[in-house]
């Protein structure tokens, strides 16, 4: 096994045709991670001739035969890790090697980083606020709301019930005697709440003075400590070109008083997308087998594809049952459009090794790509490996978000969502919910299900993207010509 200096590298592809070689990484990582468990689901993956207009049906019915047994779903998780590995290269100056032989142990620390350090210097947080639309939800009207979400099929009742315990337990916020390292510094990382809070936090993002500016300013404003790697006196590291920095700086910082909690926020798009996840992924192993006490957490993108229970599913059938006269128009409008438009949600139903129902929640958008649905599943197959090894793992699927990175198509579906139930969070709220969660999560964790797919599902704040009668993906083209229409009539979702 060899070992790599710390300085500059890259992580890339195999060799190939550079239209095609993204595509020819993705259906290779696919079909060896189904290919022990569906051989049939393998061969149909390797023989496809358009992966990008055809990758939805694979990740949808890999999703399926994960959730039909739990060695399926781990054995997928551990195989498709394996073949991201086998296949990546690295390239440090002028050499070549192929990804699984770097030996994560023996990594030199070259050009280490050196830290910065911002305390705060506010009072601590003696309860839970979660900003809501100019005002701020606590106690009693928290706990309104969060019925009320609940109720209306916005979020899983495991996540209500995540918050409420918070809302009993504010001595969690600070999370006392943790140590979060935050990988990501994008609208929903958790970076700001914690550090209002009085966490200590380890945070890696990539350099940009701005980001860093308002997060140290932050940080000196709340009640916590914010730490951060520091190249030639800049703060901020990028993982796939630091990695071996990164990893002995983690290493180095941790603090063996404190659990550890590796927390991985992080996206791009394109191929960039799927190898900083695999970059990511050998951060994160590394880190789970030198502290084998590390709990595990991240969020889920909204737009990809879930294994969803009976409670999930059920409704939506039962939504579509009866929804009334307007229900002949929607039909009608399905068949001239050949089931493009109002395509019922729930066809196919799987049932698990217990003898539970399961479904497939199917939100993946055409125009973000199959890049991004794979960069998701790394990250998930690693959540899936760290739970079935032991470690805590917080995982929680965040709502649709009215972030800056939202694509133009995305954000005028936003705009007509609320006419089929699914509410859009402005990204404080949303990224101060989805810290509570992991406060819960990380004091009090929920026992496992026997269906390790129950990670993604149980504890969800999809927006209401789960509970439609009709696939999300169907709705796509009304709620973007609705949204362009309250565009141009100066009206907004938010207002809703």
């Amino acid at each position: 096994m060899g070992s790599v200096g710390a300085g500059r590298w890259d992580l890339v592809f195999p060799s190939g045709a550079p239209d095609r070689v993204g595509d020819m990484f993705a259906t290779a990582v696919i079909a060896d991670a189904v290919r022990r468990y569906d051989a049939d689901l393998a061969q149909w993956v390797e023989t496809y001739r358009d992966w990008s207009r055809q990758y939805r049906s694979v990740f949808r019915g890999m999703t399926a035969l994960a959730a039909s047994a739990p060695e399926a779903s781990v054995g997928i998780a551990s195989e498709g890790l394996r073949a991201t590995r086998d296949l990546l290269r690295f390239v440090t100056g002028h050499t070549v090697e192929p990804l699984r032989g770097v030996d994560i142990g023996s990594v030199a620390a070259v050009d280490g980083l050196d830290i910065g350090t911002a305390r705060g210097k506010g009072k601590a947080v003696r309860r839970l606020e979660i900003p809501f639309r100019g005002a701020a939800l606590t106690e009693g009207s928290l706990q309104r709301k969060l019925t009320d979400w609940r109720q209306r099929g916005i979020v899983e009742p495991g996540f209500a019930a995540a918050v409420e315990r918070v809302i009993d337990h504010p001595e969690w916020l600070a999370l006392p005697g943790f140590r979060v390292v935050i990988a990501g510094a994008g609208e929903l990382t958790p970076v700001r709440p914690l550090l209002r809070w009085g966490a200590d936090v380890l945070a890696v993002a990539r350099p940009g003075p701005v980001r860093w500016r308002q997060l140290a300013a932050e940080a000196e404003a709340g009640a916590g400590v914010l730490r951060y790697p520091l190249i030639d006196g800049e703060p901020g590291a990028d993982i796939t070109t630091r990695f071996p920095a990164l990893v002995h700086w983690i290493r180095e910082h941790l603090g063996s008083e404190v659990f550890p909690v590796f927390g991985r926020y992080v996206a791009r798009r394109g191929p960039g997308g799927v190898r900083l996840a695999a970059a990511l992924d050998l951060l994160t192993a590394d880190l789970l087998a030198a502290r084998p006490d590390t709990a595990l957490a991240g969020t889920g993108s909204p737009t990809d594809c879930y294994a969803v229970p009976e409670s999930v599913f059920a409704q939506a059938h039962s939504c579509l049952r009866e929804r009334g006269v307007r229900g002949i128009g929607r039909d009608v409008l399905r068949v001239l459009t050949r089931s493009a438009l109002y395509q019922p949600n729930y066809r196919t139903v799987v049932t698990d090794a217990a003898g539970a129902s399961w479904s497939v929640a199917d939100a993946l958008m055409s125009f973000q790509g199959p890049n991004h649905a794979l960069a998701q599943r790394i990250l998930r197959w690693r959540a899936l490996s760290a739970r079935a090894a032991g470690h805590p793992v917080s995982y929680t699927v965040a709502p649709p978000t009215w972030s800056r990175g939202v694509p133009a198509q995305l954000a005028a579906a936003y705009r007509g969502a609320h006419r089929f139930g699914v509410e859009i969070f402005e990204p404080e709220t949303a990224r101060t919910l989805l810290a509570a969660k992991l406060v819960a999560d990380l004091n009090d964790p929920t026992p496992a299900d026997p269906n390790p797919e129950s990670l993604f599902a149980a504890g969800a704040a999809h927006g209401g993207l789960w509970r439609l009668p009709f696939e999300p993906r169907s709705l796509l083209p009304v709620a973007i010509v609705t949204g362009h229409l309250r565009g141009l009539l100066h009206l907004d979702e938010r207002d809703h």
